[in-house]
């Protein structure tokens, strides 16, 4: 065979390939952001109770709940303020939950009883594009956004001192780490399955190599939405956190493999930063396969982090003397 025909054909072949690539890009550019096929398939509050039905909602439908709107970067954040009924003395404490892609916040609300028997006020919304809530998905880039605007409500509701920690699981814990970066009052992060960088979480989902996919889904989204995912990176703002972070994440996650956490943590220089493991439980499943364990893991962790606030704020008061 001629020398130029083999060049053809691998040409036409890497053409074939790439233009592949392009198609599988706008399909999951589609689902990710505000299209049609992206609302196939979204659970609804009832359905999503289903999906949980190992769980009993009865103590959370007993909970006093107070609805409100957020409105932040073209997006109207459906979420649900849930008091703690008996708050103490002292600063008050609020936990904001965020829940993963493709849910609602019916499964963030399942970790509400566990943050209020730890003094903890809870609120928990839909993200955006998702649930109740208008907008479009972007991975965690406006996300981040999203949970700071919600941090400033709480602030504005009990109190500019308010110890606020955040929560959250799959996208929601991309989300609690990526909004470290633009809210530095925040006192603590636990992310339940997350991803070090934006690219890691298309090849666990999709099951295909970040290149070319991911770089043709980036190419898109920075044409259409003005939105580079490449700046979402997960292991950077823990890397740069002065806050505590706890890491939690199931040895069988395929989706966010277990050694992507623990790159997270050996990142965080947060002395009181803290790796938990689940043996055998599946992405986002760490709370569903051992509920009594996570529940200490998480209170040992938020009552450490609470011994070490008053400390951290005398010697603020000392620094502004």
């Amino acid at each position: 065979m001629e020398w130029y025909i083999i060049v053809l054909l691998a040409l036409a072949g890497a053409g074939l390939f790439y233009l592949f690539a392009g198609c599988i890009a706008c399909l999951v550019l589609g689902f990710i952001f505000k299209h049609p096929v992206g609302r196939l398939g979204r659970p609804t509050y009832d359905q999503m109770r289903v999906i949980c039905r190992d769980f009993d909602f009865s103590v959370y439908d007993r909970m006093e709940k107070e609805e409100f709107i957020v409105h932040n970067r073209g997006a109207e954040l459906k979420c649900e303020f849930i008091p703690v009924p008996d708050p103490g003395k002292g600063r008050a404490k609020c936990v904001i939950s965020a829940h993963g892609f493709g849910l609602n916040l019916i499964f963030s609300a399942r970790y509400a009883p566990m943050f209020h028997a730890l003094g903890y006020s809870v609120v928990v919304y839909d993200a955006r594009g998702l649930g109740k809530s208008t907008g479009s998905s972007s991975l965690g880039y406006l996300e981040k956004y999203d949970m700071a605007a919600i941090a400033d409500w709480v602030r504005e509701r009990l109190g500019k001192d308010t110890v606020i920690g955040v929560h959250g699981e799959s996208l929601g814990a991309v989300t609690a780490l990526e909004t470290l970066g633009v809210d530095p009052d925040i006192a603590f992060a636990i992310p339940d399955s997350c991803v070090t960088a934006a690219d890691r979480a298309f090849s666990g989902v999709i099951h295909l190599p970040s290149f070319p996919f991911f770089s043709f889904l980036n190419l898109l989204s920075k044409l259409f939405y003005k939105i580079d995912m490449r700046e979402v990176r997960p292991l950077d703002r823990a890397a740069a956190a002065e806050v505590p972070i706890l890491f939690i994440c199931g040895t069988n996650d395929k989706v966010t493999p277990h050694a992507q956490s623990e790159e997270l943590f050996a990142a965080a220089k947060h002395p009181l930063s803290r790796l938990e493991l689940f043996e055998g439980a599946w992405h986002t499943g760490s709370y569903a396969h051992g509920k009594e364990r996570y529940e200490q893991a998480v209170g040992d962790f938020v009552r450490t982090v609470e011994e070490a606030l008053p400390q951290q704020t005398q010697q603020e008061e000392k620094a502004s003397v």
